[in-house]
């Protein structure tokens, strides 16, 4: 198992012209008339009651992410694991005082090798929100718009330097891929045969992840396989929990019901400061 690392140091504001991004600010609306700028609203802090702190992470249109209630001191590591796991920012600027990243191309709308990286980049923001102590409490679509997507909320515990995660995905109906965790996808593979009797038809590097492609197809089932396709998916769930990992989060990012798309699944370790 590979422990995701990602870089510590960012870009200065002298040379992120270099790393692809733009901020935004007053002093530079004028120049950029396509894009329609909200009020200028001061920086919003976590929700506090008592001792409970929660921020808010959005996911929406096809290729922004807004940090909405998130600490100043998180901008920086996102910017660093965005730029590490999907690449180029193409502007930053306050949306009603939420600071907004827009990407270059659309992680949110994405297919073939950029559907993997766009499950990276979500692995990497959850990994740098737990890394700083901020834990996932849920995420939910909680928009009527065609192309928002999950929403992310995030309480704020004890920082974990040593998080370690990996992300499985579920594609069209018959795919599974482990991404970033070679030897996770032994587990996938014992779980197989166990509860899902066609077994596996075929192997393969998929652009970074390691795919499996099932006989018949369990994502798209009817009478007796609808209840071994579960039973194949709970054997999953018990084999990575053996191995030390649960299921942290399950997470849609496509546009729309797209039928080659399902919910990707990121798993956590547990340890001592997450469990």
């Amino acid at each position: 198992m590979t422990k995701i690392e990602f870089p510590s140091e960012i870009p200065t504001t002298e040379s992120s012209a270099s790393c692809g991004i733009s901020i935004s600010d007053s002093s530079n609306r004028d120049s950029d008339s396509n894009f329609n700028y909200p009020p200028s609203y001061a920086s919003l802090l976590p929700i506090q009651s008592s001792s409970v702190r929660v921020c808010t992470i959005a996911l929406t249109g096809t290729d922004k992410i807004r940090l909405i209630g998130t600490p100043g001191s998180i901008t920086a590591p996102l910017r660093s694991s965005i730029l590490y796991s999907w690449g180029t920012i193409q502007r930053e600027s306050n949306y009603a005082g939420a600071h907004e990243f827009k990407l270059l191309g659309a992680p949110w709308n994405s297919h073939g090798p950029d559907s993997v990286r766009s499950r990276r980049l979500l692995t990497a923001i959850l990994y740098t929100m737990a890394r700083a102590g901020w834990n996932l409490i849920h995420a939910t679509d909680v928009s009527q718009k065609n192309d928002d997507k999950d929403t992310l909320f995030f309480e704020l515990k004890t920082p974990d330097p040593d998080v370690e995660m990996f992300t499985v995905l579920f594609n069209k109906s018959d795919r599974i891929r482990v991404l970033d965790a070679p030897s996770m996808m032994l587990l996938v593979k014992q779980a197989i045969p166990a509860q899902w009797k066609y077994g596996v038809q075929k192997e393969q590097d998929y652009c970074g992840a390691m795919e499996v492609k099932l006989q018949g197809n369990p994502f798209s089932t009817r009478g007796d396989e609808f209840v071994f396709s579960r039973m194949m998916l709970a054997q999953m769930i018990a084999n990575f929990k053996g191995a030390g990992f649960q299921l942290y989060s399950s997470l849609y990012s496509g546009v729309g019901k797209d039928e080659n798309e399902l919910e990707c699944w990121i798993l956590r370790k547990a340890n001592s400061t997450w469990c």
